[in-house]
């Protein structure tokens, strides 16, 4: 991997594979992680995806995550929002135990939880590190932050 330094404080690292990340200091400070040319997650390597690209029962679920979840906490959706999520497929990246936690995102018509969810790092909150499920664990893809 190469690294360079614009002058505009720009930090853009290059591999082999020739996919370019590029991190951008936000205005307070904070480094902005942009999605690579391939449209994944550097981090994860999975394919990233806009909170819009949600369905509104997701967008919604998301939304409670990132105001720390519903007043009181036992007002989720489901029973099990929340609990931790252990990543037995180990598709997410490696964390300690009781990193991610997960959340029910509604299937219209569905008898049961459905297979959608959102599994989200500790911080749950809108910048915290969020993916998306909707084949129940299968495959993720990485909610941009």
């Amino acid at each position: 991997m190469l690294g360079a330094c614009s002058p505009a404080g720009k930090v853009t690292t290059t591999s082999d594979t020739t996919q370019t990340t590029t991190r951008t200091p936000s205005q307070s400070g904070a480094t902005q992680v942009q999605p690579t040319r391939s449209g994944r997650d550097p981090q994860s390597g999975l394919l990233l995806m806009a909170r819009s690209a949600l369905p509104p029962e997701g967008q919604r679920t998301l939304s409670l995550i990132g105001q720390g979840g519903p007043v009181p906490p036992q007002h989720w959706p489901y029973q099990k929002d929340g609990v931790v999520f252990s990543n037995r497929e180990r598709i997410l990246p490696k964390q300690s135990s009781g990193y991610y936690h997960e959340y029910t995102v509604p299937t219209p018509q569905s008898a049961d939880r459905g297979a959608r969810r959102i599994v989200c790092g500790p911080l749950r909150s809108l910048a915290a590190e969020c993916y998306y499920t909707a084949d129940h664990y299968a495959s993720f893809k990485r909610i941009a932050p």
